[in-house]
């Protein structure tokens, strides 16, 4: 693990050139020269030069880093902003103590309790079909209320194919697979969970679920590494070791678990990450033919690392249309969204309008805070259009055989 010394040639490697200007989402927005990668490094440089002290307004403008990374791969000198703003919160949080509502926002015993008090209220929610009247008021409602309909009314016991998951089913190929839910299916919606237990129980694959706890993410790219070493402890704890793969179905918590062996030095990390992989992964060789001609456009995730579009463009009757700029960030980024929440906004909208200008009877992605995210840019367009996690469409739409 990294300290934000050994970064400080990287910091001084950089030009100063503005390239990154260029693609950050948030200046683009905010078109605040702090937002940008080569202005932090400018502080950063300061910082370890004795200059600065490291304290709460540098850490404020590290946090307007949306961790989308598009710098870096415009960067001339592939310099990673990412890992070295995650090492200077780091060393933020070892020199100050942290604030009130650092200390609220880090605790996970707090963030554990509103996420399951969160699943009872979103429960009562279907329950009493409360979308119906979200739905027949939109026009007098917030906004906010809308986007959190988009993400509750999904029914979470919904059959997205003909068959019922069937678990612990004996496997004729000798797979045992681990399925890593993951915070949106454990808490807030499950629907692309059960997407993924339908259709592994067409394949004969014997896919088992851990009461695991969050992935972590939050807590890698605000710097509270110690929080997040805890987290990767118990996870690796509790898969054991009787397996043969860590299947995920988001791109970010993919991305977070195979960071594991670079946090916590052991063995068994190593595997645990070696063995995360990409529900897609086990799809990619099978046959997969939509119900229905659909023409569908996607949002590529900034963790994803599977070139999940050429799957969707393999799909039988489906059309793929490619929107401009797919692959950049959709605005939505776990505590980027709630700290700032005006720019996470207009950034999603911005995404979104170029969504809809594709005329696709659908927007297809790879992460539930992607979904949220396009979601969000939808609403704030005053549009709708169905979004959804590739498993569940093809779970939904599409029937699948062995090649």
């Amino acid at each position: 693990m990294k300290e934000l010394e050994d970064y400080k040639e990287e910091i001084y490697k950089c030009s100063r050139c503005g390239l990154c200007q260029s693609v950050c989402p948030v200046y683009k927005v905010t078109l605040n020269e702090c937002s940008v990668s080569r202005a932090k490094f400018n502080m950063l440089n300061g910082v370890l030069n004795g200059d600065l002290s490291l304290n709460s307004q540098i850490k404020k403008y590290l946090n307007l880093c949306i961790g989308c990374n598009a710098c870096k791969n415009f960067c001339p000198s592939n310099i990673d902003a990412r890992e070295i703003f995650t090492a200077a919160k780091r060393r933020y949080y070892i020199e100050n103590k942290p604030s009130f509502k650092e200390q609220v926002f880090g605790s996970y015993f707090l963030f554990k309790f509103l996420l399951s008090g969160a699943r009872f209220l979103f429960s009562v929610y279907r329950l009493l079909n409360l979308s119906f009247w979200v739905k027949k008021m939109h026009l007098i409602l917030p906004k906010r209320v809308l986007l959190l309909d988009a993400l509750i009314h999904k029914n979470v016991f919904e059959k997205c194919s003909k068959q019922l998951p069937i678990r612990g089913r004996s496997s004729e190929r000798g797979l045992r697979v681990i399925f890593f839910s993951g915070c949106f299916n454990k808490y807030l919606n499950n629907s692309s969970q059960n997407s993924v237990f339908n259709l592994f129980s067409q394949l004969d694959i014997e896919l088992v679920e851990k009461d695991f706890e969050c992935c972590g993410i939050s807590y890698l790219f605000d710097g509270n590494i110690g929080e997040f070493i805890k987290l990767a402890k118990k996870n690796i704890e509790k898969a054991g070791e009787n397996y043969d793969y860590i299947l995920t179905d988001c791109a970010s918590c993919n991305f977070v678990l195979k960071e594991y062996q670079k946090y916590v030095q052991s063995e068994q990390a190593e595997i645990f990450a070696q063995k995360v992989t990409s529900v897609l992964e086990l799809l990619k060789s099978l046959r997969i033919t939509s119900r229905k001609k659909l023409t569908v456009t996607a949002h590529k995730p900034c963790h994803e690392d599977f070139e999940f579009i050429e799957l969707i463009k393999n799909i039988e009757n489906i059309n793929y249309v490619e929107a401009e700029d797919f692959d950049s960030c959709c605005g939505f980024s776990g505590k980027f969204a709630v700290q700032n929440s005006k720019i996470s906004r207009e950034i999603s909208k911005r995404k979104a309008k170029k969504f809809l200008n594709t005329n696709a009877d659908c927007i297809i992605t790879t992460c539930p805070a992607c979904v949220l995210g396009i979601n969000q840019g939808l609403i704030e367009n005053n549009a709708s259009l169905p979004v959804y996690n590739l498993v569940e469409f093809i779970a939904k739409y599409c029937d699948i055989s062995r090649v």
